[in-house]
């Protein structure tokens, strides 16, 4: 903060700001008052909190428009030490005022919102850790002329304006008389341009579900940065990449590697996000699961087929790729070309046809997830499904093959009396199944049997070698999608 000036002198400032920007509002045709921008509304009812810290050169001002407070209300925190920063943004993050509950169309637009029952404290918190960010950079920034930065939209109706140096060195009328002269220059183009009379009403949406690949990737060339870009953390707005279809449904990826399919259905959103990475994993790219906490809402425009609206919810590790965080640039990503995602995915579409094989994608690309994850119970027997599904779909081919009839088959298949370890010694007499085989598949069962009954644990090794096997057998599948099944 500039030396010598106290909070008294901030907050006479601001009101007069008020109300020399309401004088000019009032004196505006209706045209150009609907051309304010919503990063410049100062309309009733509107409050004002704005933080100020010792020695340093910046502000932050939080304009709201909460209808259940007093218009004109200011609040002006600090100025304190920068070490002290933590501690006071904690205690304005604490006041009731933010208790409001958002709005469904505020819910709707900051999904990545994750409580049952958000308050317009969920979407101030950031913010507030934002300025710590920036305390946390300052001693790299020079000195430089008052001005208002950058404005950023915090709700609906509610933004924040980064200033550099203290407001109470800006002139309220020409400040003002900024905004105002922005609002006529939107208003003559408008005029000029001809709005249409009756414009085409927007199509909606396609709604949808979406996550970020991981481990992180980019599509095509990833942009080079200075080490400038990368000291102050800069941030990337990554474009569309391309869009395609996977079963009948619409498929738009960015180039930072989002993913969001036009399905409905969570849960089907989900498996079907889950099987175009299970396929890329059987393709060599070490892809981890999205789990449902880590896919959220996407809506895709059905004219140009870009994404309107997605986010990810802060609990996934995948928060960190989203675009507005401002060190996303510094991780590392793998790039991938456009033609091998596209290729990719007919290859997922072509494999998951068959459902038992698109369950089986799903459960190894969830294991090889628990394995990496060290969550190695969890890993192991997923990998025994797919194991002791495989071994059945043996036993019922080599059924099948011997013209078993109906009746006997219905016996022999009765888990009551034909355990799996049964078939394995069935299979291993009939010289179906190899002795080696024989050998390993009996421990991996005898390893099963322990956990379910015994509460054994799991080492690494052994939900590896459990793994490595479920790998195995879908990957022979995949290969051999010609044999029929009845």
């Amino acid at each position: 903060m500039i030396k010598g000036l106290g909070l008294n002198d901030i907050e006479a400032w601001l009101k007069d700001f008020l109300v020399e920007f309401r004088r000019q509002y009032d004196q505006l045709s209706e045209d150009q008052k609907s051309r304010i921008s919503n990063l410049d509304n100062f309309m009733p009812p509107c409050q004002m909190d704005i933080f100020c810290f010792k020695g340093v050169s910046f502000q932050w001002l939080i304009v709201t428009h909460d209808r259940e407070r007093k218009d004109a209300e200011i609040d002006c925190h600090g100025p304190v030490p920068t070490y002290q920063a933590v501690e006071m943004l904690e205690s304005v993050l604490s006041d009731s005022k933010w208790d409001r509950e958002l709005s469904e169309e505020e819910k709707k637009t900051f999904f990545f919102v994750t409580e049952k029952r958000p308050k317009f404290r969920d979407l101030l918190e950031p913010v507030l850790l934002k300025i710590v960010d920036e305390l946390r950079n300052l001693p790299l920034i020079g000195p430089g002329p008052t001005m208002i930065g950058r404005k950023q939209m915090l709700s609906l109706d509610s933004f924040v304006w980064y200033v550099r140096g203290s407001v109470t060195n800006l002139l309220c009328a020409e400040a003002v008389t900024g905004i105002m002269e922005d609002a006529k220059k939107q208003a003559e183009i408008i005029k000029v341009k001809g709005e249409q009379a009756h414009p085409e009403p927007r199509k909606p949406g396609i709604k949808g579900f979406g996550t970020y690949f991981y481990p992180p990737v980019w599509v095509g060339k990833l942009p080079e940065q200075t080490f400038r870009e990368k000291a102050f953390g800069s941030i990337l707005f990554p474009k569309k990449a391309l869009d395609t279809n996977y079963k009948g449904r619409i498929i738009v990826i960015n180039e930072d590697g989002f993913i969001a399919i036009g399905e409905q259905d969570s849960l089907k959103a989900t498996k079907m996000l889950n099987e175009v990475m299970a396929t890329a994993f059987l393709r060599g790219l070490q892809f981890l699961s999205a789990r449902e906490l880590e896919v959220s809402d996407a809506e895709i425009d059905p004219s140009t087929l870009t994404l309107t609206s997605f986010g990810v919810r802060s609990t996934s590790l995948r928060a960190q790729l989203f675009p507005m965080t401002q060190f996303s640039t510094r991780i590392f990503r793998i790039e991938i070309e456009k033609e091998t995602l596209v290729d990719l995915i007919r290859e997922a579409e072509r494999i998951n046809q068959d459902p038992d094989l698109a369950d089986f994608l799903v459960l190894l690309l969830e294991a090889h997830t628990c394995l990496q994850s060290s969550e190695y119970m969890q890993s192991f027997m997923l990998s025994w499904m797919i194991v002791e599904k495989n071994i059945s779909w043996i036993w019922n081919k080599f059924l099948r093959e011997e013209l078993i009839t109906r009746e006997r088959r219905s016996k022999l298949t009765n888990p009551m009396s034909w355990t799996v370890d049964s078939i394995l010694e069935a299979l291993n007499l009939a010289g179906k199944l190899l002795s080696d085989d024989y050998t390993s598949l009996m421990v991996l069962k005898n390893k099963r049997n322990s956990i379910m009954h015994e509460s054994e644990r799991v080492t690494p090794e052994e939900a590896e070698r459990c793994f490595n096997a479920a790998k195995v057998i879908v990957q022979q599948r995949c290969s051999g999608l010609s044999d029929k099944r009845d």
